[in-house]
């Protein structure tokens, strides 16, 4: 083989090589974030904004909430004696087909187990608020059932109509 072939070969094999390892490479397009799910964060209810059933019952006059991303939640609620009750637990939110509404299972670990079963919307305000409804499950409490998206707020069976419909302003 003679020295003009073998420069040819080598020539060629440099351009192909040379020019692949040039190649412009695609972006690296980065996955979008998870949406977060809009009860995440810390809300509060006071006073009137306490549902109904829950201030008149149990005498609650303040609640506060925190919603985590990883599905974990603490509540703590003071009666109108001062004494704060805690509670908390793992919560799953499914958006439903009705406007904006979720629904929201809440299972709830201490102080004691409890499953309830309900619904919520956020909505933009000065503070963000959110409606939530919800009904203990398990153990059942005869004669309530859950609210349901479709039925909308209000919709808990067992009690008068928006009794059992918390407001909280979002503090975070």
């Amino acid at each position: 083989m003679n020295k003009f072939s073998i420069a040819a070969v080598m020539l060629a094999f440099l351009v192909v090589f040379g020019t692949q390892s040039c190649k412009k490479e695609d972006p690296i397009v980065p996955e979008p974030p998870a949406p977060i799910n809009p009860i995440v964060g810390q809300w509060k209810s006071v006073g009137a904004d306490v549902a109904f059933l829950l201030s008149f019952a149990a005498q609650i006059d303040s609640i506060h909430a925190d919603f985590k991303a990883n599905n974990t939640y603490t509540v703590a609620a003071r009666d109108t004696s001062g004494t704060i009750l805690n509670y908390a637990g793992t919560y799953t939110a499914t958006k439903s087909t009705s406007g904006n509404i979720y629904d929201v299972v809440i299972n709830q670990s201490a102080p004691d187990e409890r499953t309830s079963r309900g619904i919520y919307e956020t909505y933009t305000a000065s503070p963000d608020s959110m409606k939530y409804e919800v009904v203990q499950e398990v153990p059942s409490i005869p004669g309530f059932t859950p609210p349901t998206a479709s039925g909308g707020f209000g919709s808990t069976v067992g009690v008068s109509n928006g009794w059992n419909v918390q407001r909280f302003r979002r503090i975070n």
